[in-house]
């Protein structure tokens, strides 16, 4: 799309907030405004708002994430703010705002086009559906397209078009090195975590983590040996939850409540294995592409996204899904001897960016 007219691309999610659906938007507002592009984000607003403003990127505060019938009133709200900002393209992540959009667009002729991108293998119901509702739509897996097109084919106007999600290159470096001030902050808050072997646990700590999956290795790990989560022990109920049975366990002292983290890359490089052992397969699973990223080797369940990156990217990474044992023998066997983790460059936000906005433009050049 080098080269091509400047078109505005309205992204449209439920919040700003933590996770990696949220920081995607985010980089990919500012890479538009970077190439010369209009971006507009509409949210329910959240800490990463105040990023894109700096940038002089426009957000519209609207609770287009809460479930309730009476959200689908801002559907001509949404109607006008297409047509006050001429608006090229409508791109929903996520089903709420995706419902939306397909009822504010239902009855106007393009533009503004409809793009979805199916971020998460959601429960198969009339609700998911709109996901496969758009005038083109991405998956952002193997797995993912494969679940739009056994789920939900009726409702697809084209084969959903396989984009895989990628990362800054330039943020998460290979070899990257953990920031000294940050290093000192972590280990002042938690000293014991000086001269240890660190797991690391990234992003949100919900049930379909699988954190359970971790209590056998946590139950017969060594006393230098940490598992590092991104969460506080009382962020949730689930939390909660985990952080009582492992007082009831004896483990409280192996885990260690680091909150929520802005510099992922510091904390990659500081840790020596990334897990991902989620109950469920993902669509994606970008905790384990920041790691390899970075160069820190990952141990994770061979199922979804995660399986597809993996077996791109670290093989030997790969576990039998739910076999804890395997698990911790694979853990054991990277903790004694770290495995070299190869640079890669075939997962970037370069290459996600700029097929996103080649699906952009064949929509523009349609016939009208």
């Amino acid at each position: 799309m080098q080269g091509s007219a400047s078109l505005t691309v309205l992204q449209i999610l439920p919040a700003l907030n933590m996770g990696g659906v949220e920081r995607g938007t985010v980089e990919f507002a500012l890479y538009l405004k970077e190439h010369g592009h209009r971006p507009v984000v509409i949210s329910g607003g959240g800490y990463q708002v105040k990023t894109i403003e700096a940038a002089g990127i426009e957000h519209i505060q609207l609770p287009v994430g809460k479930k309730s019938p009476l959200t689908f009133r801002y559907v001509p709200t949404l109607r006008k703010i297409f047509k006050k900002y001429k608006v090229d393209i409508v791109h929903a992540r996520s089903r709420l705002p995706a419902w939306l959009v397909y009822f504010a667009l239902r009855k106007k002729p393009r533009p503004p086009y409809f793009i979805t991108t199916l971020h998460g293998l959601h429960s198969v119901s009339r609700y998911s559906s709109v996901m496969a509702r758009g005038d083109a739509v991405i998956a952002v897996s193997d797995t993912a397209a494969d679940y739009l097109q056994r789920h939900f084919a009726d409702y697809l106007s084209s084969p959903p078009q396989v984009i895989y999600r990628g990362v800054d290159l330039e943020q998460f470096n290979y070899g990257h090195t953990t920031d000294c001030d940050w290093k000192t902050d972590i280990e002042t808050r938690f000293p014991m975590l000086r001269n240890s072997q660190k797991l690391l646990l990234p992003g949100r700590l919900t049930a379909v983590k699988g954190f359970e999956h971790i209590m056998p290795w946590l139950q017969q790990s060594q006393d230098n040996q940490y598992l590092l989560v991104t969460a506080e022990p009382n962020q949730s109920d689930y939390c909660q939850r985990i952080n009582t049975e492992l007082k009831q366990k004896a483990l409280s002292d192996k885990v260690i409540w680091i909150g929520r983290q802005d510099s992922m890359a510091d904390l990659y490089a500081y840790a020596d294995l990334t897990l991902s052992v989620n109950r469920q397969p993902e669509s994606f699973g970008r905790t384990v592409l920041e790691s390899l990223t970075v160069g820190t080797p990952v141990v994770g369940y061979d199922h979804g996204g995660v399986g597809e990156i993996l077996a791109a990217l670290f093989p030997t990474g790969r576990v039998p899904v739910a076999d804890r044992q395997a698990l911790v023998e694979r853990i054991n066997t990277m903790l004694h001897n770290p495995p070299a983790v190869k640079q890669q460059n075939q997962f970037s936000n370069q290459q996600q960016f700029e097929q996103t906005m080649d699906v952009y433009q064949q929509l523009m050049e349609q016939p009208q």
